[in-house]
């Protein structure tokens, strides 16, 4: 009986199938790094569009900056304009001043020289009414005319201020006419020096009143003295607290002088 012979490569048979799993392990790998290489690329695209929009949205912002700094020059450019206009005009208004100034000042001494004669005749008028006057405040109001003529010939005064001071004194002469008042003086009374309280009712009347009550008189401009009128002694003393706000006003019954028709 013959023995079969055994073959030698009989152990090499599952070969195929080793051949075949190492096929499929390397597609899968060649699959897999395709894959890889898919999505490195598309993280790459992502990343190359988030970088873009980030470049877009910074342009966005700086234009908007851009546009909000020229508005605002745009705004100012105008507003420096409307403003160059009104320098302008009172540029314009002040050089006519100028001119104005220049003619005055090239009148002024023709002005003063018109002026000042005018406030010396003034002050004089003032001086001759103050002595014909009634003679109330007789002190106070001949050293207020002898300070203007001093002040007339003083060189550190300006004329505008000479002229203020006389307008001023004229303005207090004025106002003597519309007022009541009441102060103490000395006056010679029946041959004697008595201190009364005298009553001023404007220009109208000029009383006194001793201190005791007993005697009442009033300035007479027609004899140009004082008179003693005794029988006012009551509206005398009405007058006095009327004038020194101890009584509310009322009218009063006092003798004055009747004007005369000229």
């Amino acid at each position: 009986m013959q023995v079969p012979r055994k073959t030698p490569f009989k152990s090499l048979r599952p070969l195929p199938a080793l051949f075949l799993l190492f096929c499929t392990a390397g597609t899968a790998w060649a699959q897999g790094d395709s894959l890889s290489e898919a999505r490195q690329t598309q993280s790459d695209i992502d990343r190359a569009g988030r970088l873009s929009q980030e470049r877009i949205d910074e342009l966005s912002e700086e234009a908007r900056q851009m546009l909000a700094e020229y508005r605002s020059a745009r705004d100012r450019a105008a507003g420096l304009e409307r403003y160059n206009e009104q320098l302008a005009a009172m540029v314009a208004s002040q050089d006519e001043e100028i001119a104005s100034l220049g003619e005055q000042l090239a009148n002024i001494d023709t002005t003063q020289q018109e002026f000042v004669p005018l406030m010396q005749e003034m002050v004089a008028t003032l001086d001759e009414f103050v002595k014909r006057d009634t003679p109330f405040l007789p002190e106070e109001r001949r050293q207020r005319v002898q300070d203007l003529k001093a002040m007339m010939d003083r060189a550190d005064v300006t004329t505008a201020e000479k002229f203020r001071k006389v307008m001023a004194a004229y303005q207090t002469e004025m106002e003597y006419g519309r007022t009541i008042e009441t102060y103490r003086d000395e006056l010679e009374i029946d041959g004697e020096a008595r201190t009364v309280r005298l009553l001023r009712v404007g220009r109208v009347a000029l009383l006194y009143q001793t201190l005791d009550g007993r005697a009442t008189g009033r300035w007479s401009p027609e004899a140009g003295q004082w008179q003693r009128v005794d029988d006012y002694r009551s509206a005398v003393e009405k007058g006095l607290s009327i004038a020194s706000e101890q009584a509310p006003p009322d009218l009063l019954r006092l003798p004055v002088t009747a004007p005369e028709d000229k």
